[in-house]
């Protein structure tokens, strides 16, 4: 019994002692954030027509490997109404503090190429506004190829 006992007692020793666990860390990759202002008078018509408007954002850091395998992410926020961020895509967006009949609501989005963003905008009251004073958050996330 005592053998039965040692042995058994060796075995689970051993069977301890060669198996591991393998911690795994996963590292983040860098992502850095950048703030443009956009005004209201730099909205050019888009080639959609009236309603549509167009501004094209230089991004020298939106370089090929951002292009090919990181991930870009837009947000706006109103000049006029700093304390919230709209990520894009994002439709029926006024300042909060905007109650009139008068306001501007606009759908936006974003599309983006090596070293530019563009933001589209279409003014929802079809009254051909262009959108407020803006502040663009984009923010560059380096990933790796994941196939």
């Amino acid at each position: 019994m005592k053998k039965l006992l040692l042995a058994l007692a060796i075995g689970t020793a051993s069977l301890v002692s060669f198996s591991s666990c393998t911690k795994e860390y996963v590292t983040p990759l860098p992502g850095y954030s950048y703030y443009k202002s956009v005004a209201s008078n730099q909205w050019q018509e888009a080639e959609e027509g009236v309603n549509y408007f167009i501004v094209e954002i230089d991004m020298p850091e939106l370089d090929d490997y951002i292009y090919d395998d990181g991930d870009v992410s837009v947000a706006i926020q109103f000049e006029a109404d700093k304390g919230l961020f709209y990520n894009l895509p994002a439709s029926g967006v006024s300042r909060d503090n905007d109650k009139s009949e008068d306001r501007n609501i606009h759908e936006f989005n974003a599309a983006y190429t090596v070293g530019k963003i563009y933001l589209k905008a279409y003014d929802m009251t079809k009254r051909d506004r262009r959108p407020e004073d803006i502040r663009v958050k984009v923010v560059l996330t380096e990933t790796e190829i994941g196939n």
